[in-house]
């Protein structure tokens, strides 16, 4: 095989995972392409059916459009239900998330030789090709046991990889010209307890890290935390990112799933909705109007009218930057699949529609506070992420001679939704 495309659905996480494998292959001399190519390698997620509905439903396609093409498929949905993708026209592999995924071992399985200096790569990657913003994945697995939720199952126990390791990583991401780097995995929050350490930690040494050019010149990046329990931002994680809103950016994205105190039980969270609220409480105190994102599953069983106003509220006391609104998707072997009481689905779409209207109103006043503050943007193209999580527009005219990150006056876009960045200014 001598071309290869890959596929990616799901999170971050997933996209860190194809990005270790892509690197694995293009170091065989294998060439990627959008098209046609000998190989696909797709890799799936099973968090709701929809994900995984859409990846069965490519690979059928790939399986009939381009018979000769062989199929990999990886991910989640390759350890949930290995037996049913087998069956696939086109599929010649099925690698889960275990051992059969390493890169050392996914080469193996599709026939290749290895040889000896292959096994002293360093772990990790070394670009996210085409993109100034980088994942970098801390940690794998989940201890936790939500009723909605089958990771715990298809990615085992939470396994953090060491700080030494990941500092190294981050000094070649930035060296390659990404200037943020997003901490991703699935529990990133349960990073280190496994290794007597904390989360905070990890943030510290990399707030300090520096890293240096080939003519000795420190190079200018930023960490974004990419997911993490509202109960889990600490007074040691918060104190970082306090004292360095430079190398730190001040948005959390923090999983409220409801905000009613009955429902939450039911799911197994662990808090209840004053605890939650407590907690954006606290985090604004601490730090200079803070982004605060959030999933919320809507038509979870047992959710009523009344559970459901009492969600309404809570993402209006929250303050959302934005707010991501799913159904609720029973997966076998959750708790949740066997559950009844379950909202009739066109009062789950009228629920979602209405929790989507006020996230974005909630949304746009968050905007409004920002208007006139200083931000830095990081930039792709035209248009780039400030710190605070808002879309930022850079006239084209002021781009000549800037560098990938620029600290702006955040404005009203008369053009539509989102910012535009005034007197752009490069970080140094």
């Amino acid at each position: 095989m001598r071309s290869v495309r890959f596929v990616t659905y799901g999170c971050k996480a997933n996209q860190y995972d194809t990005q270790v494998l892509r690197e694995a292959l293009v170091r065989r001399g294998l060439e990627e392409q959008d098209r046609e190519a000998e190989l696909v390698v797709v890799n799936t997620c099973t968090v709701t059916a929809e994900a995984g509905r859409k990846a069965r439903q490519l690979i059928r396609r790939i399986g009939r459009e381009t018979p000769g093409t062989r199929i990999a498929v990886t991910g989640c949905l390759a350890e949930s239900e290995p037996e049913v993708l087998r069956e696939l026209p086109g599929v010649d592999w099925v690698l889960g998330n275990g051992e059969a995924k390493r890169p050392v071992n996914f080469l193996r399985e599709l026939g290749h030789d290895i040889d000896p200096e292959e096994l002293g790569i360093p772990a990790g990657v070394t670009e996210f090709a085409g993109h100034t913003r980088a994942f970098l994945k801390i940690q794998d697995g989940c201890d936790m046991a939500c009723a909605f939720c089958i990771i715990p199952k298809v990615r085992g126990r939470s396994v953090s990889r060491s700080a030494e390791e990941l500092e190294a990583e981050v000094a070649r991401l930035v060296r390659a010209g990404h200037v943020e780097i997003v901490l991703c995995g699935i529990h990133i929050g349960h990073w280190g307890l496994d290794r007597g350490s904390r989360l905070a930690e990890l943030v510290r040494r990399l707030a300090v890290l520096r890293v240096e050019d080939d003519e000795g010149r420190s190079l200018p990046f930023r960490v974004r935390l990419s997911s993490i329990e509202a109960t889990e931002v600490d007074d040691d994680l918060l104190a970082v990112l306090a004292d360095r809103p430079d190398r730190v950016a001040p948005h959390l994205h923090m999983p409220m799933q409801s905000g009613s105190d009955a429902v939450l039980a039911r799911m197994n969270r662990w808090y209840d909705r004053a605890t939650y609220l407590a907690a954006c409480d606290r985090i604004r105190r601490r730090l200079d109007r803070p982004a605060f994102t959030a999933d919320v599953l809507v038509g979870f069983p047992g959710e009523g009218e009344q559970e459901f106003a009492e969600t309404l509220a809570a993402v209006g006391e929250a303050g959302f930057a934005r707010l991501h609104v799913f159904p609720f998707s029973p997966r076998p072997g959750t708790e949740a699949e066997s559950m009844h009481d379950r909202p009739d689905p066109m009062a789950v779409r009228e629920r979602r529609a209405a929790l989507s209207e006020a996230a974005d109103a909630v949304a746009a006043a968050y905007g409004e506070s920002l208007v006139g503050a200083r931000d830095t943007v990081v930039l792709e193209g035209f248009v780039g992420l400030s710190g605070r999580y808002q879309r930022v527009r850079v006239a084209p005219e002021e781009l000549e001679g800037l560098p990938r990150a620029v600290e702006v006056v955040l404005a009203r876009s008369e053009e539509g939704p989102g910012f535009v960045g005034l007197d752009p200014r490069p970080v140094a």
